[in-house]
């Protein structure tokens, strides 16, 4: 796609200087790292002055109850407003009186060339409606717009709204390239979220700010990769409006009743994990028929605790399996072992820390035997030895810190160590890559992080391993629910600007087993595949537990 460069140029559609503040965010993300905004196309249409009697007699009265409420009531984060003022008082700025044919949007030819003499990679569309006509050519690579749907399934919108009207899992969003069919374009990222039920107003925020990134990642492919990635929209979904007045007061009823089902399911049905273990290998227990094999459960010693994150490692002294215990009475997790030698019957506690912790990711390394476990408060990546003869461990070194790390899962490949992981404020979608020369560092981030942005797949789940001559990476399937299933992905490239993968197959919960509600664990050693499970009971402490953190919040 042309030469390297350090450096994209960009203008901007707008309706004027004040934006919404996801918009604002985006731009500044691309302006921070880089990209220089080298023209601003402002909206000159002041609109078709029509007498009140030829409004009243357009006006939409079937959708009166979404107006007022998305003009005076509704008011997200994401859509407060924002002034641009101050990083573009020195851009190059242009007002254009559009011309308007029914819904689309052309542009003045003298405009088409003004804006073509600016010589600029792409353009991003925060204004004007729908675009159409040879405007969509005076870029590079194009006019690029946001599509907080998915475009294969649905059109229109208002954003994210249908989703969660019809209770469709995961929510899609796209960057295109803006073609002459509506929310139709050539896709450049499509990233994908689990739909909050109990508030649109949240996922909405979700949407927004979650996306606002995929401008800068395309960016990044061009100026890292040099390349493109154009995915052509075949939908034949249908155009959706905004809803009528009877679907608004279906939705205030639904946002009512889920809120407090939502509340209510919190406080009264806890997650129940435990760790389950089979002689067998990883190879054999994804091929086999799950109902067949003879999982052996941990026999958990009270009720308002739970056992979960399993890993297992095979040493000349033992063969051990490391685990997060839980606590609902303290609010946290510890570490905790079993050791084969002891028929994995006895539950040994290997940290006593202030915060929670939890996936002990173990391993060897040059016969130091390491764990690296999750302890996102602290905003710290901690390396511990495990002395096998206390069952305890001692500090090594820190890996990485300055922010809230969960689920962090090491990968050595062509001399280069890379760690896996996903930020607490977006532990279900965005999967991030940290990499070094060295296994204590120091790490530095992927040149496109987030590499993945996808709440089926995204947070690890497990050590990587080998499969018929395959890499899969094991990762947690959250659409529905927390740990709903495992994917199972092969990565097909990694470097410090890559990473490309496909599916390989899932894992489900195991359905004959007490615990068939979840699966988000899977690790193997030396012929021994560990899972976890989950199931829903209630205790007085789990109900304490969510009161006190739904008072906090």
């Amino acid at each position: 796609m042309g030469e390297k460069r350090k450096s994209l140029r960009f203008g901007l559609m707008i309706n004027s200087l004040t934006v919404e503040h996801w918009q604002y965010d985006t731009i500044k993300l691309l302006m921070d790292n880089g990209m220089k905004l080298s023209l601003i196309i402002q909206n000159n249409d002041s609109g078709t002055n029509h007498s009140i009697l030829d409004k009243i007699k357009h006006y939409p009265f079937r959708r009166l109850l979404f107006r007022i409420w998305n003009r005076f009531i509704f008011n997200p984060r994401s859509k407060s407003p924002a002034d641009l003022t101050q990083i573009t008082e020195d851009i190059h700025t242009i007002f254009c009186k559009p011309i308007i044919k029914g819904i689309s949007t052309y542009f003045e030819e003298v405009d088409i060339q003004e804006i073509r003499n600016q010589n600029l990679d792409f353009i991003l569309r925060f204004g004007f409606d729908i675009v159409r006509g040879e405007v969509l050519n005076v870029a590079k690579y194009g006019i690029w717009s946001f599509h907080h749907d998915d475009e294969r399934i649905i059109r229109g919108g208002p954003p994210g709204f249908w989703e969660f009207m019809r209770k469709i899992p995961n929510n899609g969003v796209i960057l295109q390239r803006l073609t002459n069919d509506l929310d139709k374009g050539i896709i450049l990222k499509r990233v994908n979220f689990k739909t909050i039920l109990h508030s649109y107003k949240a996922h909405l925020d979700q949407l927004y700010f979650g996306a606002e990134i995929l401008p800068l990642q395309v960016c990044n492919d061009l100026i890292y990769n040099n390349e493109l990635k154009e995915e052509l929209s075949s939908s034949d979904a249908r155009i959706i409006h905004p809803p009528t007045n009877i679907k608004m007061i279906e939705y205030f009823i639904k946002s009512v009743t889920r809120r407090v089902s939502f509340h209510l399911n919190d406080l009264f049905r806890q997650e129940d994990w435990n760790v389950g273990y089979c002689m067998c290998s990883i190879e054999d227990f994804i091929n086999s028929n799950k109902d067949t094999i003879d999982i052996q459960w941990f026999k958990k010693p009270r009720k308002n605790c739970y056992f979960a994150d399993p890993f297992v490692i095979n040493t000349k002294k033992d063969t051990y399996i490391f685990f997060e215990w839980y606590s609902y009475y303290n609010g946290k997790a510890d570490l905790a072992v079993a050791l084969k030698s002891e028929k994995f019957e006895k539950y040994h506690k290997i940290s006593s820390f202030k915060e929670h912790r939890s996936y002990p990711y173990i391993f060897e390394n040059e016969g130091i035997i390491y764990c690296m476990p999750e302890a996102h408060k602290t905003n710290q990546l901690v390396l511990y030895k495990f002395d096998e003869d206390n069952l305890s461990l001692e500090k090594d070194s820190i890996l990485l810190n300055g922010f809230p790390i969960v689920d962090a899962t090491l990968y050595h490949h062509e001399n280069k160590w890379y760690i896996f992981l996903v930020n607490q404020k977006n532990s279900h979608t965005h999967l991030e890559i940290y990499h070094s020369d060295n296994l204590k560092g120091p790490y530095v981030p992927h040149k496109n992080n987030p590499v993945m942005i996808d709440c089926s797949k995204a947070r690890p789940a497990g050590k990587l391993f080998n499969y018929n001559g395959k890499t899969i990476r094991p990762s947690q399937n959250c659409t529905n629910h927390y740990g709903q299933e495992i994917y199972l992905e092969n990565i097909l490239e990694i470097s410090d600007s890559k990473f490309i993968t496909e599916f390989h197959s899932t894992i489900i919960p195991l359905d004959k087993s007490n615990y068939n509600k979840g699966i988000h664990t899977i690790n193997s050693d030396a012929n021994i595949t560990v899972i976890d499970g989950k199931r829903f009971i209630f205790t007085i402490s789990g109900l304490k537990q969510q009161l006190k953190q739904k008072i906090r919040k």
